[in-house]
């Protein structure tokens, strides 16, 4: 008996240790929890993963940190499916405080997906750049034999020029990729300059080249200006093979993805957005022009996004529902806290919401779709044990209260 009377008197520090423990335990030790993946998760993996690679989603993260265990997961795998996709991705929010929380999304998701894809890429610029020398060393013998048929004793010195023009472009290259490895718009902006720059200096150095000798040697000029027109087709055709490497390997801020920011007034901006993106949304969060960022040239309603997916702790995927979906036939994917996820069930199955994530749960679908474990996937666990430890409690504490009852009773 004075055993059932400490269970109903225990210490509410035990009751702490234990939930820590059935917290930490799981987490620290992978322990897998069985699960079958819901219709309304797996319709909102279909609409994504059915995408054109190319299309344009836009997540809308209204948010903030109080859900981030449960929001947090669900754009995560999102982003990241999308990016294996190479769909394009708009980021902006509701919520000013949540915005940083789905830009560190973004940019988790694109370095993990840069680093993956390191090696190719890595393969494709050294390709590119033999390919370039090849082509160097093909200039240089043209050159060569231009000298030797006009007898031009100056021919090597001139080119000793243009291979420091070759080196210090590339250079400039390769130090804008150290410099700004993680702001890809700027490394861009950089090889762009650099670009610029050798096109200048080789202006230049043909000037140089030519001097006096047009009029003596007409012949011999000719085969130097279709040679040096040879050689910057194929510098054009290396920084084309540099994009495309970036392109395929690399996912790049204002190319892949983009942050518009906050702009209050909910219902007016979802309203307008059916219009013109850009009358709200006229800089992004960096307060760059939105012109000016590459992906963003022919996105500018909601005719040029394929699926909208608001992350939600409250109604705003209903605001979505209401005046993106109802008015300008916005598909839509709701990621909700588990609290929200019952009350969107009668958008799921009126056809409003092409698919629902609701809570870890759902977030921990998504990541078992994608085959990808993440904060969902170990989250799960935890959180299991966690419930059934406050359902033992709870059953313990009501069968040793009952127990005393009973005994109470016998001695009256």
């Amino acid at each position: 008996m004075k055993f059932i009377k400490w269970l109903t008197n225990i210490d509410r520090r035990i009751i702490f240790l234990l939930m820590i423990g059935a917290v930490l335990v799981p987490m620290l030790f992978t322990i897998p929890v069985p699960f079958e993946v819901g219709e309304p998760v797996q319709n909102a993996f279909n609409a994504i993963d059915s995408l054109k690679p190319g299309s344009v989603i836009m997540l809308s993260v209204d948010y903030d940190a109080t859900s981030y265990p449960e929001c947090q997961p669900m754009i995560v795998a999102i982003t990241d499916h999308a990016f294996r996709k190479d769909l394009r991705i708009i980021l902006l929010g509701h919520i000013p405080t949540g915005l940083p929380l789905g830009q560190e999304a973004l940019e988790r998701a694109a370095t993990e997906y840069n680093q993956s894809h390191k090696a190719e890429y890595r393969q494709a610029v050294k390709h590119a750049g033999e390919e370039l020398k090849r082509h160097t060393a093909g200039y240089q013998g043209s050159l060569k034999s231009a000298a030797a048929e006009f007898d031009q004793e100056y021919t090597p010195r001139h080119q000793e020029t243009l291979d420091g023009l070759v080196s210090d472009y590339l250079e400039k290259v390769d130090s804008a990729a150290v410099k700004f490895q993680k702001h890809t718009f700027e490394y861009w902006e950089a090889v762009k300059y650099a670009g610029e720059e050798f096109n200048r200096h080789a202006s230049e150095y043909q000037k140089r080249l030519e001097g006096g000798v047009r009029e003596k040697n007409p012949g011999y000029v000719r085969i130097l200006e279709r040679a040096a027109a040879e050689y910057d087709k194929h510098v054009t055709e290396y920084q084309e093979d540099l994009g495309h490497a970036a392109d395929q390997y690399l996912k790049r801020y204002g190319i892949d993805f983009v942050n518009l920011g906050y702009r209050p007034g909910v219902v007016a901006i979802i309203v307008g957005m059916g219009r013109e993106i850009r009358d709200f949304y006229r800089k992004d969060y960096q307060n760059i022009n939105v012109d000016s960022l590459h992906m963003m040239a022919d996105v500018h309603n909601y005719d040029d996004i394929a699926t909208l997916v608001s992350f939600a702790h409250g109604t705003a995927v209903e605001s979505w529902i209401a005046y993106a979906g109802a008015r300008f036939g916005q598909q839509i994917i709701g990621g909700v806290t588990g609290v929200v996820a019952p009350d969107l069930y009668p958008y799921l199955q009126s056809g409003q919401l092409a698919g629902l994530l609701g809570g870890l749960k759902g977030a921990s679908e998504y990541e078992s779709l994608i085959k990808k474990k993440g904060l969902a996937s170990r989250g799960m666990p935890a959180q299991s044990t966690a419930h059934i430890l406050v359902i033992l409690l709870i059953v313990i504490g009501s069968m040793a209260e009952f127990a005393l009852d009973i005994s109470k009773r016998r001695e009256t």
